[in-house]
């Protein structure tokens, strides 16, 4: 290199690191205005994340096509990574070759370099395939997603000619493990010395330009996370959606309703989404039209934190008028510009960022942070919002103040009367734990199971089997209170706390070390959200102990049940709770019931509408989440929708009623279960 050439190296390399490393410290500096959030524990599970979802690319290759070229993009980046170094290392010794001084190791590293870099280019031809021919819905062709693929281009492209030059000027030894190296240089072998080493040297300053440029490029685009990801995967929430943390209600400040309401690690999350839209694929706000569509939702929080100032963000920011909801104009081609004249609140919350539209519209399904790759979590940051608007405005839909009453009073979010909550038990002979302390199991029978007629009849059916297998249990009876499990989603972390406090001391009380229940939402509180508040029990959902009756040979079920079904999974049974086997093995048991499966079943279920507390809301926008989940049903030619949830019950028979298809029926796996006792 002479002497201008090395001075322009060294202007590239000092301009090019030293931006980096100051945008590096803003984004640093960034996180460090977020609250504290510990998420230093469990290092050994953390790390274990890092090698399945970053090296294993566990997520993303349940989509095969997409997560193919991925893999081949991803590892061919990371090998590289280490001819970006040494290319660095040549402009700061020019006699310098990465192969010649890593001696046998150098060999094998340019074979496989030589053969990543043709498989990167082939993982680009078919994302940009994907992009211009298949173009899937969720995918937008932004001029960010071209330039990431063009860069990327670049950085393959311009290595191979460049070894290509320098094979055919010098002919090395290393040129026998340089295949696709040798090709090129066997294509440029015409092209004389002077345009061979004119060639090199332009293909090598431009190869350090695009590496330099896509450096600094990142950070300012969705790619962002190439940086992030390890970190954002390494710090996940180790139990993201199940476990909402606690609240301290003797805090001055309740919920999220400005930036500095964050943490630092919901902050990471801003930063590290790549659009991909992997989680509106069965989201059932997006399907049905609301306004919450997760990686939007996600955009503008990323775009509120980077115009809020680092000096300003304990500071009140004013609305921007682009932003105002009522009283203003709202973005062009928006959901809110379509639904506001019709949306009961949309007022702007967030310093004007987010709607309330938004925040009411999630059902907490989960299947948003079940399908992000890089385990970025919705769930909370939604609820920390509605606990604001519950606690410190008292600003929330009027349906919920009824079920909030009814929590409070009645223990019972229908504001039935607690004296009547075992009345669905008369006649079964089922005892109390005071009368039976020494059952093996409490049937927690939760408020749909003791006053809603569908649940009761659920109730009564898992009774049966359990007496014919011999089960030892028993129900607390009018001592029982609702989990508030619907109100702690809806914002109203007071009334949650008060009723766990409450409900863990009276299970304590009576020594109750194992529990049944029916409801997936209760199944999720007492066994994933208890532990918090000091209640560790084991719980298992119906379906669950049913299914392992019957394996025992502790149950059988030998009458014929014909009927032609499809089975619908809950979001708190399937994705929640992992819990897909269990309902079907019992489906497989049952003599004559054929079993059809919906396209989206299993933890990749579509929720029926009545999760986050929305059961007892009604559907301003869009279409009805449930009359989307019921046609999806229809779709298999069913008679009849199994369901492992009461509030999937109400909510898909309901739908069955409204779209005019009363001949569909819905039926719990359980109450089919015990009409197949002999």
């Amino acid at each position: 290199m002479k002497a201008l050439e090395i001075a322009l190296f060294w202007i590239m390399t000092l301009a090019a690191g030293g931006f980096f490393l100051w945008t590096l410290r803003r984004r640093l500096a960034t996180l460090g205005a977020g609250l504290p959030d510990n998420r230093f524990d469990r290092p050994w599970e953390r790390l274990k994340g890092v090698f399945t979802l970053v090296l294993g690319q566990k997520r993303l290759l349940r989509d095969r096509y997409a997560g193919f070229y991925h893999v081949l993009i991803f590892y061919g980046f990371c090998v590289l990574s280490l001819r970006s170094l040494g290319l660095i290392l040549e402009g700061l010794f020019p006699a310098f070759h990465l192969t010649e001084a890593l001696g046998g190791f150098g060999l094998a590293y340019q074979g496989t370099k030589d053969v990543f870099e043709v498989l990167v280019l082939l993982g680009l031809g078919l994302s940009a395939f994907r992009r211009l021919v298949l173009k899937p819905w969720r995918l937008e062709n932004s001029v960010d997603a071209w330039a990431t693929l063009g860069l990327i281009a670049g950085l393959m492209i311009t290595d191979l000619l460049a070894d290509g030059a320098f094979i055919a000027m010098n002919h090395p030894v290393w040129a026998s493990w340089s295949p696709a190296g040798a090709l090129v240089a066997g294509w440029l072998s015409g092209l004389g010395p002077g345009g061979l080493l004119g060639l090199f040297k332009t293909t090598w300053w431009l190869h350090l330009a695009i590496l330099y440029t896509f450096a600094n490029f990142l950070p300012y685009s969705k790619h962002f996370h190439v940086f992030t990801s390890v970190f954002n995967i390494y710090f996940r929430d180790l139990e993201p959606h199940k476990n909402l943390k606690p609240m301290d209600l003797e805090a001055e400040h309740f919920g999220i309703n400005r930036i500095q309401d964050f943490t630092w690690k919901q902050m990471l999350d801003f930063y590290t989404c790549v659009e991909c839209g992997r989680c509106l694929e069965n989201c059932p706000t997006t399907l049905t039209g609301k306004p919450l569509r997760p990686k939007e939702f996600g955009n503008d929080l990323r775009d509120y934190l980077k115009a809020t100032p680092l000096d300003q963000m304990g500071q009140d920011q004013p609305v921007p008028e682009d932003r105002l909801l009522i009283g203003g104009p709202v973005p062009e081609g928006s959901v809110w510009a379509r639904d506001a004249e019709h949306a009961p609140w949309s007022k702007a919350q967030l310093e004007g960022w987010i709607s309330q539209d938004t925040i009411w519209a999630c059902t907490s399904c989960g299947y948003c942070e079940w399908a992000c790759p890089l385990q970025i979590t919705f769930v909370d940051k939604l609820v920390g919002m509605r606990r604001y608007l519950t606690l410190e405005e008292s600003n929330f839909p009027a349906e919920a103040q009824t079920a909030f009453k009814g929590m409070e009073r009645q223990g019972n979010p229908w504001n039935f009367a607690q004296a009547d909550r075992a009345n669905w038990a008369a006649g079964l002979e089922v005892p109390t734990i005071a009368e039976n302390p020494e059952a093996e199991y409490l049937f927690w029978v939760g408020c749909a199971g003791s006053y809603d007629a569908a649940g009761q009849r659920v109730s009564q059916a898992l009774v049966k089997l359990l007496k014919a297998a011999g089960v030892s249990f028993a129900i607390l009876g009018t001592e029982e209170s609702c989990t508030c499990e619907s109100a702690r989603r809806l914002g109203n972390e007071y009334l949650f706390q008060t009723a766990t406090e409450a409900n863990v001391e009276l299970l304590k009380g009576h020594g109750v070390k194992q529990i049944i229940t029916n409801c997936p939402h209760c199944l999720n509180t007492l066994k994933n959200e208890y532990p918090s508040f000091g209640g560790d029990f084991e719980v298992v959902h119906g379906t669950e102990l049913v299914s392992k009756l019957i394996s025992e040979g502790r149950l059988k079920l030998e009458q014929t049940v014909d009927v032609d079904l499809t089975y619908h999974d809950p979001c708190y049974l399937a994705r929640y709770n992992g819990q897909v086997d269990a309902p079907r093995a019992i489906l497989d048991a049952i003599p004559g019931v054929k079993l059809t499966e919906m396209e989206k079943h299993g933890e990749a279920t579509m929720c029926c509408g009545a999760g986050g507390g929305r059961f007892w809301l009604e559907e301003h926008l869009g279409k009805r989440v449930n009359h989307e989940r019921f046609e999806q049903a229809l779709e298999t030619k069913a008679t009849t929708i199994a369901v492992g949830c009461p509030f999937c019950n109400v909510m898909l028979n309901n739908a069955a009623g409204e779209t005019g298809h009363e001949g569909v029926a819905t039926k719990d796996v359980l109450e089919l279960a015990a009409r197949a006792l002999k």
